[in-house]
């Protein structure tokens, strides 16, 4: 059934990306765009220019919101995060104080080009990239807005993203608030069934108006977008800097805000577009990614003093029937006492499958979701054959997690060369047996 309805009261464009732009990424991890986006998006202009006048250009005029957005290089996605603010805000009662993480040309002349022409930039230049937390620190610290919000660069805005964002934050008991997303990594993250930047904002106009006025506490506000008063701010103090490069942050400053009588809230009624692993997705391709995962999570629980968990997806009936349909198959099909790997997102009541032993694949050394996926098909390899050789006898893919083996290709032929099936079901998932490995074709 189309999410789409009755556009005939949307204006045909925002004005800030052509409608036919194409916003789905080519490939993850890095997350990467498709050549004709990056094209026209590197091609275009800077957008129209605000007129300077002299009192704006010698001094600071304070606004109610202050926009920190910290950038490192991505040109591509800084032009359509900071472009997409300009176009689609609205009004000159705002900032954007950008923090740049030493971006070289073309990047760094985009950016003083931009804050040079227009009164809402205000441009903080480091020399070398001292990571998303300390510059994001800088931001906050000279941000002169009433509301401060912090948004990933690469991000995209939608039309009135900011005044229900705004609004939420100004209530009292409110202390961390951000919208929901297509890639938000827990409960913020919802379906966007969207292709285009034109489909994106048709898409906007439906959820917003079908959601109007909804929110709901959640365990972490990510910092892909994220508000907060400047009294809550200043009794929170900045970002801990030990998390550095980014990871945990912001499961550390939910915790802090909670732990100061706060609520942390996500708005179901105001949407923004994140692209997600531009800039960190880059550390796994040099395997980077893995390690500061896990030195982060370590830091973390050792300042909490808890055990860190995964962060949740929102459940759907459509995803537990799916789940319940898997348990059943599973009891019938796999013995009682045998060790079997999941491939999810930490979702732990995929593991719930009877008494069986259970873990996440990939999994930390206690069998808790790793936090992230394999770099690539030689790194999901290496991990299942390391995890096989420790007494894991199934591998399951639930339907949710069947799109591993469309991105991850050589592994997916690696497991159909090498291991047999025992299930395969559109509407339930796959299982592969990793007991007896077909040793005429196993790859070595």
């Amino acid at each position: 059934m189309s999410v789409f309805v009755d556009h005939s009261a949307e204006p045909a464009s925002a004005g800030a990306f052509p409608l036919e732009l194409v916003l789905t990424p080519a490939s993850r991890w890095p997350t990467t765009l498709p050549d004709d986006t990056v094209t026209l998006i590197a091609s275009r202009a800077i957008p129209p220019r605000t007129v300077r006048d002299e009192r704006s250009t010698h001094t600071h005029r304070p606004s109610p919101v202050s926009i920190v957005v910290v950038t490192s290089n991505n040109l591509v996605y800084t032009r359509l995060c900071l472009e997409s603010v300009l176009a689609n805000t609205g009004d000159d009662t705002y900032e954007v104080v950008v923090v740049d993480n030493g971006s070289i040309d073309p990047a760094a002349r985009y950016l003083r080009d931009l804050a040079s022409e227009h009164v809402h930039v205000r441009l903080v230049v480091n020399d070398t990239n001292v990571g998303f937390v300390r510059a994001a620190n800088q931001g906050l610290a000279i941000a002169g807005g009433d509301i401060l919000l912090l948004l990933n660069d690469d991000t995209i805005v939608p039309p009135e993203w900011l005044p229900r964002l705004v609004t939420y934050a100004r209530d009292a008991k409110t202390g961390l608030v951000g919208p929901v997303s297509n890639r938000a990594g827990n409960e913020a993250e919802i379906e966007a069934p969207y292709r285009t930047y034109g489909e994106f904002l048709r898409f906007v106009h439906d959820h917003t108006h079908a959601h109007r006025g909804r929110r709901f506490d959640i365990p972490v506000a990510t910092m892909f977008c994220l508000a907060m008063r400047r009294d809550v701010y200043e009794k929170l103090g900045p970002l801990d800097e030990q998390f550095e490069t980014g990871l945990f942050e912001d499961d550390d400053y939910s915790m802090r805000a909670r732990a100061a009588g706060y609520r942390v809230v996500c708005a179901e009624d105001v949407y923004v577009h994140h692209f997600g692993q531009a800039s960190i997705g880059k550390l796994a391709a040099v395997e980077q990614y893995g390690p500061l995962f896990a030195a982060n999570r370590r830091r973390w629980e050792a300042k909490w003093g808890v055990t860190w968990r995964a962060h949740q997806h929102r459940r759907s009936r459509e995803y537990d029937l799916i789940a319940e349909r898997l348990r059943t198959i599973v009891d019938c099909l796999l013995p009682r006492c045998s060790t079997v790997l999941v491939v999810s997102k930490g979702d732990d009541a995929l593991l719930k499958l009877g008494d069986r032993r259970t873990s996440h694949f990939p999994c930390t050394e206690d069998g808790a979701y790793s936090g992230h996926h394999p770099k690539d098909s030689q790194d999901a390899i290496a991990t299942l054959e390391l995890l096989r050789e420790r007494g894991a006898e199934y591998l399951v893919f639930p339907k949710t997690a069947i799109w591993w083996l469309s991105y991850y290709a050589e592994f997916a032929e690696y497991l159909e060369r090498g291991y047999r099936v025992l299930l395969r079901d559109e509407n339930v998932g796959i299982v592969y047996g990793l007991r007896t490995p077909h040793s005429h074709s196993r790859a070595k």
